[in-house]
C-alpha cells in the first residue's frame, strides 16, 4: 500500500506592507507584491472605508454657494451639498482669530469668491459669524434661519474677492494660502503665457514723473484702472521690482503713484512691465479678501512690498517667499508688507540650471531650502549683525550650506516633517532626510520608495509638480498623477509603525482628482479631507459600504472600492515541481460583502480564480477558505479581490505536495 504523501505548507500569518519592485521569490515573510485600496492593521489587510462628499460643486461663476444639510440615518451627520459647478483651486484651513467666533475654518477658494465652511462643533452654537448666520448642531436638531428644522442652509459664508479690477483664480494660475500674521493670505501667479499677463517692452517715451505721478508708456497695454503691475530693469530704483496699482489708464500709458523726488527714466531698453496678481488676505472676521499694498514702502526704494508670488512659508514670524529663480527674501520679523532685497535674502546656486522649489522650517532657526536638483540649509538670524557705526554688517540669512546636491525635490507640497524625518518626492522617487546623532540631516543615496519604484515610474512626468503629501496617523499620505491622469488619482501611503523601520502600506485609487489635503475636527474627531479643481470637497476613510459618487447627480450611489493584494511568490524553499493542493484563508466578511481567490502558478505559468465567497446572512460572518488548486508547477501566488463592503484577510497559505523521494543516482559494483 503506498504511504500517503506528504503536505507541506507555506504562507504569512499577516501582513506588514507591499514591495512591488522586488523579486517575488525574494520578499520576507508578511510582505505583498501588491496592496491596492487596503489598510494593514496589525497585520489584517482590510478595505479602506469610502470617501464621503462633503462640498460638491464649488461655484467659480457669479451664482452665490448655497451649502443645504441632508440628515442621514445617524444623527448628527450633516452632508455638505451644492448644486453649482465649477473648482475648488486651493484650500486650507484656517483658525479664525476673531476672539468671539474663533473656530477651525475649512476655506475653499473657487474662481471668484471664497467660501469659508464650519465643519463641526461639539455643542449647539448660533449667531452671527463673518456677516451671516451659522449655526453648528450637537442636539437632534438642525435649525434654519426661520425656524424650520431638518435642514439648515448657512453654515458656509461667502467671503469675496476686490471688485475693481475683478480679481478671480483662474485654473492656469499657481495658486497657495497660507495663515501668517493672524491673517489668510491667498497667493496667485499668473501664467505668463498668456497675452495679458506676459512681460512687455516699455514704448518710446520710457516713463516720466510729475511729482509723484508716474506715467508709462506702453502701447496697447489694455490694463484696467486697478490692475497691479510690476516694473523690471530699470535704472531708477522706484521703477526696479516694485509693484503698482494702475490709478488712470489711455490706450498707450497708464499712471502709477511713486514717491517724491522720483527720476523720470526715458530710456526703454530692458525695461519691461508684466500685469501680476496682487496678494490677497482675509483677517478672518470681514466678509472679503482685501489686496495686499503695493508700490514703494515708507523706508524707501531699496526695500519692497510683499509682491506676487506663487507661495510662501510662515517662518519664525516672517514670510519667506520667493524672488525669481532661485532667490528668496524674508520679511521683517511681524511685517508681512516689508522685505528687503539685499540684507534679508539669500540665493542658492546661483547661476546654475536649478530653481528654487521650496523653503521649509527646520529646528534652531534653520529652514530647509529645497531646489529643483539640489537641497540646502539656511540658518536665519533675527537680526542682523551691526559694527560699532551702527552699519549692517551681516545679512538675515547667516550661513547656507549644501545638503545633497544628488536630488531636489519635484513637488513643493510633499514635502512633510515627521519627528527627525523631513519627506519629499523628488524626480528619482520618494527621499528621507534623517537628522543624525548630531542633529545634523543626512540625505540617503536609496530613496524610501526603492521597494515600490515600478509603481512610481508609471506617474504623469508632466504633472508630476502638482503631487501633494501630508504626515497623518502615523502615515506620509503621497497623492500623484497615476499613468494617463490629468490630476492626482493615486494615493500611496507609507506606514511608519509596520515593520522595523515603517513600510509602504497601500496604493489608493480614487474616482476624483486629490488635489490638496486638509485635516480639520470633524464631529469630535481630527479627520482627513481632500480638495480638488472640479470642485469637489470629500471627507476620507468614512462609509463602510464604499465611495460616495463624485458629485450629487447620482443621489444615494455609492461605489464598491475594489481592494486586492497579492501575496508573496511561495516556492516552499526550494526550486523543484510540486503539486499544489489548495490555497487556505483566514478571512472576515461582513453582509454584502465578498472575496474572489486566484491563483498564479509560475513554470508552467498559468493563472486561474479557484474560489469566490460573499455574505448574505446578514450578519458579518468568519470563514476559514480553502479553494481547490490542483496545479503541478514550481511556485504560486494568491490574489485576493474584495467586492463589497470591507473584507478582512488575516493571513493565507498555499498546500503543496512535493515528490515523495528526491532523484537518486545508484549503480552496482560487483
Amino acid at each position: 500500500m503506498p504511504l500517503s504523501d506528504q503536505v507541506i505548507r507555506d504562507g504569512d500569518q499577516g501582513f506588514l506592507g507591499f514591495a512591488s519592485r522586488l523579486n517575488p521569490l525574494t520578499l520576507p515573510a508578511g510582505v505583498l507584491q501588491l496592496s491596492e485600496n487596503m489598510r494593514l492593521d496589525r497585520g489584517v489587510a482590510q478595505t479602506r472605508k469610502g470617501a464621503k462628499r462633503m462640498a460638491d460643486g464649488i461655484s467659480i461663476a457669479s451664482a452665490p454657494l448655497t451649502v443645504p444639510f441632508v440628515l442621514t440615518a445617524a444623527p448628527n451627520e450633516p452632508v455638505v451639498r451644492s448644486v453649482y459647478t465649477g473648482g475648488v483651486l486651493a484650500s486650507c484651513v484656517f483658525r479664525s482669530p476673531d476672539a468671539i467666533n474663533s473656530n477651525e475654518i475649512v476655506v475653499l477658494a473657487g474662481g471668484d469668491r471664497a467660501y469659508a465652511l464650519l465643519l463641526d462643533d461639539s455643542e449647539v452654537i448660533a449667531g452671527v459669524w463673518s456677516g451671516g448666520l451659522w449655526v453648528t448642531n450637537g442636539g437632534d436638531e438642525i435649525v434654519t434661519e426661520n425656524g424650520d428644522s431638518i435642514t439648515f442652509s448657512a453654515l458656509s459664508t461667502e467671503i469675496t474677492y476686490p471688485t475693481t479690477p475683478d480679481e478671480v483664480v483662474e485654473p492656469s494660475d499657481k495658486v497657495s494660502m497660507v495663515q501668517a500674521f493672524d491673517r489668510l493670505y491667498l497667493l496667485r501667479e499668473a501664467d505668463n503665457s498668456r497675452t495679458e499677463y506676459n512681460s512687455r517692452n516699455i514704448t518710446a517715451g520710457g516713463i516720466t514723473v510729475s511729482t509723484t505721478t508716474a506715467t508709462v508708456n506702453l502701447t496697447a497695454h489694455g490694463y484696467p484702472v486697478g490692475a497691479r503691475v510690476r516694473l523690471v530693469g530699470s535704472s531708477t530704483p522706484a521703477f526696479d521690482g516694485h509693484e503698482y496699482d494702475i490709478v488712470t489708464a489711455a490706450t498707450d500709458s497708464f499712471t502709477i503713484t511713486v514717491p517724491a523726488g522720483t527720476a523720470t527714466d526715458s530710456a526703454t531698453s530692458g525695461r519691461t512691465v508684466r500685469r501680476v496678481k496682487a496678494p490677497l488676505y482675509w483677517d478672518g472676521t470681514g466678509t472679503a479678501f482685501v489686496r495686499s499694498p503695493a508700490g514703494v514702502p515708507a523706508e524707501g526704494p531699496s526695500y519692497r512690498r510683499m509682491p506676487s508670488v506663487a507661495w510662501a512659508n510662515y517662518i519664525n514670524n516672517r514670510l519667506i517667499l520667493p524672488d525669481g529663480r532661485d532667490q528668496v527674501m524674508l520679511s521683517d520679523i511681524l511685517e508681512p508688507n516689508l522685505y528687503d532685497p539685499f540684507w534679508a535674502s539669500f540665493r542658492a546656486n546661483k547661476g546654475s540650471n536649478d530653481v528654487v522649489v521650496a523653503v521649509h522650517a527646520w529646528v534652531d532657526n534653520s529652514a530647509l531650502v529645497f531646489c529643483r536638483k539640489s537641497i540646502w540649509l539656511a540658518t536665519i538670524s533675527q537680526f542682523s549683525s551691526t559694527n560699532g557705526a551702527g552699519m549692517e554688517i551681516d545679512t538675515a540669512v547667516s550661513n547656507l550650506a549644501l545638503l545633497t546636491d544628488e536630488v531636489g525635490c519635484a513637488a513643493r507640497r510633499t514635502i512633510q516633517t515627521a519627528g527627525q524625518f523631513v519627506y519629499f518626492l523628488s524626480d528619482a522617487g520618494v527621499y528621507r532626510l534623517d537628522a543624525r546623532l548630531d542633529l545634523k540631516l543626512r540625505g540617503d543615496t536609496r530613496p524610501l520608495s526603492d521597494s515600490i519604484a515600478d509603481k512610481l515610474q508609471e506617474l504623469n512626468a508632466s504633472l508630476l509638480s502638482n503631487s501633494v503629501g501630508l504626515w497623518y496617523n502615523n502615515r506620509y499620505f503621497l497623492a500623484v498623477p497615476l499613468a494617463g491622469a490629468d490630476n492626482n488619482n493615486g494615493v500611496f501611503i507609507y506606514n511608519a509603525i509596520n515593520g522595523d523601520n515603517g513600510m509602504w502600506e497601500t496604493r489608493d485609487i480614487y474616482g476624483f482628482g486629490v488635489d490638496n489635503f486638509l485635516v480639520a475636527t470633524y464631529q469630535n474627531e481630527r479627520r482627513l479631507f481632500v480638495t480638488n479643481q472640479g470642485g469637489k470637497m470629500f471627507m476620507l476613510d468614512e462609509l463602510e459600504a464604499g465611495d460616495d459618487a463624485p458629485d450629487s447627480s447620482v443621489e444615494g450611489y455609492v461605489g464598491t472600492v475594489p481592494g486586492r493584494i497579492i501575496t508573496r511568490r511561495l516556492n516552499f524553499g526550494e526550486m523543484s515541481s510540486k503539486r499544489f493542493l489548495r490555497s487556505v484563508a483566514d478571512v472576515i466578511i461582513p453582509n454584502g460583502g465578498g472575496i474572489t481567490t486566484t491563483v498564479s502558478v509560475i513554470d508552467p505559468d498559468k493563472s486561474e480564480t479557484i474560489g469566490s465567497i460573499s455574505n448574505s446572512s446578514g450578519v458579518t460572518e468568519d470563514y476559514h477558505l480553502k479553494s481547490p488548486i490542483r496545479f503541478k508547477a514550481h511556485a504560486a501566488e494568491l490574489t485576493f479581490t474584495t467586492t463589497g463592503q470591507r473584507p478582512q484577510i488575516r493571513s493565507a497559505a498555499i498546500e503543496a505536495s512535493p515528490k515523495s523521494l528526491p532523484a537518486t543516482l545508484t549503480r552496482n559494483e560487483s
